[in-house]
Formats: C-alpha cells, structure tokens, sequence
C-alpha cells in the first residue's frame, strides 16, 4: 500500500496517467511446480472413496495458485526487460532513453504509467497477447482510493 501511495503522489505531481488492466482467471490453469493433490469433493464422488485428484495445474482456492501465478508474469516481465524493484517485489519498471513504464501489480491486477502514450498503448497490446486481460482504461478506483 505504502508503494501505491508513493507511485500516486509522483503521478500527481507529474500529472501523468494511471491505466488499470485486469487479469481475467490468473490463477486458473497455471503450471504447478511441485505436486499437488486433492481430496474428491463429495458432489464430485464418482468410483472409489479413497482416490484423490493429482493436480497439474492450479486452480482457485489452491494455496500454490498465487505463486504459481506470480511466478508466470514474473517471468514474463523478466524476459521483456522489466527490472523488479529489491525492496518491493510487485514493483517493475522498465526504462529507454526515451520511454518508461512503471508497474504494480496487485494479486491479478496492474496499475502502470509510463512517460508517453505510445509505450503505454504498446504495453497493452503486449499484455494482452500474453494474458487474458481486461483493459480497466484510467485509474478511477484502487483498493478504496479514488483516483482523480
């Protein structure tokens, strides 16, 4: 929260933009890495009582489904030339000589900016041919901030 906050008040001082995009079912269908299994749900029961699930993919509700998460677009912003911040790990930024962009991610949710239009439409398209997402547009609500 207190990165948030920090990353609005140079937004304001600078009078930049906030565009928001979501990511629609981040947990689901992430690759595990370690095993996992699962009891059978009892409306699910079809055969033997004593068999369990053996999960290869994450699914929500499943502890591992977070980090299986994070994991992924970790390693996508990685190999897009994203730096993550040491002291806070959801923080990336990526720099040119002549552009920026600066992103936070929240659970399954980004907030970023970037110093021109274009390298913000471009990091978009970007996104969603990676991830399904969903383009929230500008910055209105965070965590019960109004943004303005």
């Amino acid at each position: 929260m207190d990165t948030i906050r920090a990353i609005l008040v140079v937004v304001a001082q600078y009078k930049l933009k906030v565009h928001q995009m979501d990511v629609k079912s981040a947990f689901l269908n992430r690759v595990l890495e370690e095993e996992v299994y699962v009891e059978k749900q009892p409306r699910y029961e079809i055969g033997a009582d004593d068999k369990v699930y053996h999960l290869k993919k994450a699914l929500y509700g499943l502890n591992q489904a977070p980090r299986a998460w994070y994991n992924r677009i970790d390693s996508y912003f990685m190999r897009n030339n994203f730096c993550r911040s040491d002291g806070e790990p959801t923080l990336y930024i990526k720099e040119s000589k002549d552009m920026f962009l600066t992103i936070i991610l929240y659970v399954d949710e980004l907030i970023f900016l970037g110093s021109n239009d274009a390298a913000v439409e471009n990091f978009k398209e970007e996104m969603k041919k990676e991830f399904e997402m969903i383009d929230l547009g500008l910055l209105r609500y965070f965590l019960r901030i109004k943004v303005q």
